[in-house]
């Protein structure tokens, strides 16, 4: 009887802990910054841009909704930034 308490009870912490990591992100689109110059030239992403994309990656598509960012969002050199950081990007 321990053991199906215990996963459930192991099911229900993880699933609110991934709630709370969700639920902590703030869309903040100047926290991209550090990916500037990845995304405007050929240059490589840093490790603080790829830190950043995984962090604002639940924001992707709301940026992709503001007019002015469309275009950097939906771009070549996002979409490779994003590969090169192993960081999917949803399909909104």
């Amino acid at each position: 009887m321990k053991g199906p308490f215990f996963f459930c009870f192991l099911f229900v912490l993880l699933f609110l802990l991934q709630a709370k990591n969700i639920a902590a992100v703030t869309c903040n689109p100047m926290e991209l910054s550090p990916c500037a110059n990845a995304i405007l030239s050929t240059a490589p992403p840093t490790a603080s841009c790829c830190s950043k994309l995984k962090e604002q990656q639940p924001c992707f598509c709301q940026y992709e909704r503001i007019p002015q960012l469309r275009g950097y969002i939906k771009s070549s050199n996002s979409n490779k930034v994003a590969s090169i950081c192993k960081v999917p990007v949803p399909k909104c």
